[in-house]
């Protein structure tokens, strides 16, 4: 067998088994089936599923063509690199952590609004954690400081850069615009929030990583919306 051909079937092998382990009496599914049964709660599989089940179709050519110790189908270097790299995806995923901004700038509830819009001006951002010591109270966004100066300026008018973190938290438009995920979190983890709040009609600003996911344990990391097109490319092959 051919270098390429012994590299193919080994990552392909490798990914039977490790879909195998995800779900309980997994033996009674034929390929394509365990594979759509896994990406019922898997978004990697989800993503890659249309894709290995070409190739395990192609798969079944070559094992069977060497069976017979014929050469009618023969994967090229691109075949095998493609499956490798679907394999270490799912085997050996990106952390999430590894491809956020860090460390994380934050402001507390009680200082004034213009501590944070200098902040998001010095670092060019748009989303910033607020924190009383290590727990987040939530994300003040550019829009919605656009929203609380508008209702501001037009009710009072005046010099509003003293007003604090938490009157403007409180013009949110929605407060649910940020998810917590452990330090654990692969990247496809993190493309699967931002499909979750998709699927729901809404707009996940940011990612905040923290030891356990909890709210309470201070910011490791943070991804925003802007950074899923890296996200993406970290998990197309």
């Amino acid at each position: 067998m051919d270098e390429n051909s012994s590299r193919y079937i080994d990552a392909f092998n490798d990914i039977e088994k490790w879909l195998r382990t995800q779900i309980a009496d997994s033996n009674r599914f034929d390929l394509p089936a365990l594979i759509d049964t896994v990406a019922d709660s898997h978004f990697a599989v989800r993503r890659h599923a249309a894709k290995l089940k070409d190739l395990n179709r192609f798969r079944n050519f070559v094992v069977h063509d060497f069976s017979r110790s014929k050469a009618l189908a023969v994967p090229t270097k691109m075949a095998a690199d493609v499956i490798s790299a679907i394999r270490n995806d799912l085997l050996s995923p990106e952390p999430l952590l590894s491809l956020a901004a860090k460390p994380v700038a934050t402001c507390r509830p009680d200082e004034p609004i213009r501590v944070a819009v200098e902040k998001m001006r010095e670092g060019l951002f748009s989303q910033i954690p607020v924190c009383e010591a290590k727990t987040c109270l939530g994300l003040l966004t550019a829009g919605t400081i656009a929203r609380w100066l508008s209702v501001d300026l037009a009710a009072n008018g005046g010099l509003v850069e003293e007003k604090t973190i938490a009157e403007v938290l409180g013009h949110q438009e929605d407060s649910d615009n940020h998810e917590f995920l452990p330090r654990v979190a692969t990247a496809d983890d993190g493309l699967a929030a931002f499909d979750r709040f998709l699927q729901r009609g809404m707009r996940l600003e940011a990612i905040l990583i923290t030891e356990n996911g909890l709210a309470t344990e201070g910011i490791l990391g943070i991804i925003t919306v802007h950074d899923v097109p890296r996200l993406n490319h970290n998990s197309t092959m």
